[in-house]
């Protein structure tokens, strides 16, 4: 197995330049989720020389919903028929299905490597809502068995088992694809995502500026993400009450909450509303600006593949305090640049928020190492490091090929 996510010396060799092809199972759109991912990581791939196309709905616009995301990995197939000149497939889990089968058992564009992406495995996804339904927290559509349950399912399993290489996001995930799909380790890279260079940029000047804006009391906390079950948010207002219960000065930050201002603050009791800042939705370039006045960033998701919240946080010079998840675990250590607590747990969660406020060294500490580990992040060396393991699974796909 690789990880792209640990440090080597290798990431400076040179790479022959190659033409790379990225897929998306959705529109376009820099500050969304994966499409945001697929976009910043072709910038920055492109940015160290290589061409990158990007394939997506947006080329698919006249189609209903659904039916593009049934007949999109066949216009991926189509593309791929229309341009051999392609060195590496770079295809979001369920798009290159078609192209693969094709590959293995016609031998068709033997000498482009295909990597299948995993934006969040769909395996895993799927298995957390049958729990859910499972505990009364949700209700599956009637519709869900026709295609997110069952079809899209088995494209994505095919993608990942025909691929010449995985790109997955943790190691949940690589566990999984070893042992549920049976593919050989040494196909898996796991792979994180990237933070934009305005918080890359906010991680170099706080290294640089290592005592800055660091104040004992009051200490403010934030949190970033939808308003909801899967987030944590129902622990995360029962760990708050309590905590700024205890400390009146505390104000507490909830960014991109979705729903409306009144809704949010109404999960708080009305005498510790005062101390709750609630914006439902904001630009992501701006939450470094937004998060100057914190110091302690509490995520208590359950379900995370990786979690780009708190690294964008840590790069602003917040410690994470996060429930222990697959994506974050990847990148956040407990006790060494953050604090992991059990998931569900508001009473941990809470204490550890209140252990971080009182100790004020033991805060710095934690960011530091936090800023340091954030800037490891950033696109241009996830794209350096990435270029390595296109060009290491090249080389092994072409000497199979010579034997």
């Amino acid at each position: 197995m690789t990880s792209i996510n640990a440090k080597t010396d290798k990431t400076n060799e040179a790479c022959e330049t190659m033409n790379i092809l990225l897929s998306i199972h959705h529109g376009l759109d820099h500050s969304a989720g994966a499409p945001g991912v697929t976009v910043k990581l072709a910038d920055a791939l492109s940015g160290r020389g290589h061409a990158v196309r990007v394939i997506s709905f947006d080329d698919l616009k006249r189609l209903p919903g659904k039916l593009r995301g049934v007949v999109f990995p066949w216009m991926v197939f189509a593309h791929v028929l229309k341009h051999p000149e392609y060195d590496v497939l770079d295809l979001s889990s369920g798009d290159g299905w078609v192209v693969n089968v094709a590959r293995r058992v016609f031998g068709w564009r033997s000498k482009m490597l295909t990597a299948t992406r995993s934006h969040g495995l769909e395996q895993l996804a799927h298995e957390m809502l049958l729990q859910g339904c499972r505990d009364g927290i949700f209700t599956k559509s009637w519709k869900y068995p026709l295609y997110n349950g069952s079809y899209r399912l088995w494209e994505c399993r095919k993608s990942f088992q025909m691929a010449d290489l995985l790109l997955l996001l943790n190691e949940t995930e690589r566990q999984y694809a070893s042992k549920r799909f049976g593919v050989d380790a040494q196909k898996i890279a796991t792979v994180g995502n990237g933070i934009d260079e305005c918080f890359a940029g906010v991680a170099r000047r706080l290294i640089a500026n290592d005592e800055e804006a660091l104040p004992d009391l009051p200490v403010n906390v934030a949190f970033a993400g939808r308003a909801t079950f899967w987030k944590g948010f129902p622990f995360l207002v029962e760990a708050m009450t309590a905590v700024l219960a205890r400390y009146p000065q505390m104000k507490l930050g909830l960014f991109g909450t979705g729903g409306t201002e009144q809704s949010v603050l109404a999960e708080f009791p009305e005498s510790l509303r005062a101390q709750v800042v609630v914006m439902p939705r904001y630009e992501n370039h701006a939450l470094p600006e937004l998060l100057a006045d914190y110091q302690i960033f509490a995520f208590p998701s359950l379900g995370e593949p990786f979690g780009i919240a708190p690294l964008e946080a840590m790069a602003c010079g917040l410690v994470p305090i996060v429930a222990e998840a697959p994506g974050p675990g990847e990148y956040i250590r407990n006790g060494k640049n953050g604090v992991v607590v059990p998931p569900r747990d508001s009473a941990a969660l809470a204490r550890a928020i209140v252990e971080m406020v009182e100790d004020r060294e033991r805060r710095l500490e934690l960011r530091r190492a936090a800023l340091r580990s954030a800037l490891w992040y950033s696109w241009g060396d996830l794209a350096a490091r990435l270029e390595l393991v296109y060009c290491q699974h090249r080389q092994k796909s072409h000497s199979f090929e010579a034997i």
